[in-house]
């Protein structure tokens, strides 16, 4: 029973360094099917120097000197001979020794149905071993190697948790056996410990968290800034050509007007320059507000509504945007004005169409009132109204991004047929 007990424990520690070694790999994001020759390499030449340690120094030194025997070598491995960063080398070293513990464990929850028997606790962690590690290489192994892609800091946070763990373990049950013996000043510590360091990594992660949906806000509000953008530069242009065309044709009116003057046809020259003045009142941009920004965007929309048989009132009486960024005018007011007309344009031809728009001051605040009509009852989900058409509903999140950017608030009410969105900022 002796030489049993003693050949399933040497398999057993064979089946260990080959489980640490392939999971460490894996999670550099080594694979077999592209390193043979490194994984064969690594699984023999550090299997021999345990098997010879196991022989002369016994399993007890062996476990004890395991972190310069295996785990060391096989970091230097990863960070040199595969050219990884230093911290992800460790990260997953340390981590793979971490992947061992269940590994042990279901070995000692079956050994503890037959007398914590040693033969029952190595044949199940043996059996154990191969789907623990399709289950960790398939499931686990693609989370850790996306870490490459991470800053600094997040790589250092995901370094401290395998750290902490290892140096406790090593601590506590391989150097000392202060976690069996040590009482309840060990076990306070170690509830301490694992309470202290849950409140740091939520505390971190929600700092994530807030940092990327601020950067997606940010995203957001940058691409449909942009969009509108190109459209008022569209405009822009249109009406630069325009006026390019009047410059260049103004010679040959001069001249057309000077001889009607001349044969005396005053009644034709008068219906020339009133044709003139005509298309000069249909390519200027009409002044709504004193902002330019804000001016282009209504003037924009309010052809487009126009050209859609919409009715629409613009009231401009705020004067000061100086504390508003360029791009979050355009998601405010152009996302806005174009849900307006989209739902206008759902009406009937034969129906009145109509939206309104007002922007005044009160409290040193902006505040803003917009009402159209619609035929199509708006879907609300938490009080906001959503859209489930592709490319619909993000105009709602920017809008309310900018608001909730300025701390403002803001609200969306639809009833009777008629939709309104207030804000103040």
């Amino acid at each position: 029973m002796t030489c049993l007990t003693s050949l399933l424990e040497l398999i057993n520690y064979g089946f260990v360094l080959f489980f640490g070694i392939v999971i460490a790999l894996y999670l550099a994001d080594i694979h077999f099917e592209d390193n043979h020759t490194p994984y064969i390499a690594s699984i023999l030449i550090l299997g021999a120097v345990q098997l010879l340690f196991y022989l002369i120094m016994g399993e007890n030194l062996l476990y004890k000197c395991y972190p310069l025997l295996i785990h060391l070598p096989l970091i230097l491995l990863i960070r040199f001979a595969f050219h990884r960063n230093i911290y992800i080398a460790t990260i997953s070293v340390l981590s793979a020794y971490l992947m061992c513990t269940p590994r042990k464990w279901f070995g000692t929850l079956a050994a503890s149905f037959f007398h914590d028997s040693p033969i029952v606790s190595n044949l199940v962690s043996i059996c154990v071993t191969i789907p623990l590690l399709c289950l960790v290489i398939r499931y686990i192994a693609p989370y850790i190697i996306r870490l490459k892609y991470e800053d600094k800091k997040t790589i250092l946070l995901f370094f401290l948790l395998p750290l902490s763990y290892y140096i406790l373990e090593y601590t506590l049950t391989v150097y000392t056996d202060l976690l069996y013996t040590g009482g309840p000043v060990i076990i306070d510590f170690m509830d301490s410990f694992i309470v202290l360091f849950f409140f740091i990594l939520a505390m971190v992660s929600l700092d994530f968290a807030a940092k990327k949906s601020n950067a997606e806000r940010e995203n957001l509000l940058l691409g449909t800034s942009a969009a509108q953008a190109q459209k008022e530069i569209a405009q822009l242009s249109a009406s630069q050509r325009q006026a390019s065309i009047y410059r260049h044709d103004l010679r040959h009116h001069m001249t057309f007007l000077q001889n009607c003057i001349t044969d005396n046809k005053p009644e034709q020259a008068l219906e020339y320059i009133h044709q003139i003045c005509t298309d000069l009142d249909n390519s200027r941009v009409i002044r709504y507000c004193e902002n330019d920004t804000l001016n282009l965007i209504l003037a924009s929309y309010a052809a487009q509504a126009e050209a859609s048989g919409i009715d629409l009132k613009l009231s401009v009486t705020a004067a000061d945007f100086s504390r508003f960024q360029i791009t979050d005018l355009c998601s405010l007011f152009a996302n806005a004005l174009e849900n307006a007309i989209h739902a206008c344009e759902n009406i009937p031809p034969s129906k009145k169409r109509y939206i309104s728009l007002r922007v005044y001051e009160k409290n040193n605040r902006i505040c803003i009132q917009l009402i159209n009509n619609y035929i199509q009852d708006p879907v609300f989900e938490n009080e906001i109204p959503i859209s489930h058409e592709p490319d619909h509903g993000i105009g709602v999140k920017s809008m309310i991004s900018v608001v909730e950017k300025y701390h403002g608030v803001y609200g969306f009410f639809a009833e009777n047929g008629e939709f309104r969105f207030l804000a103040s900022l």
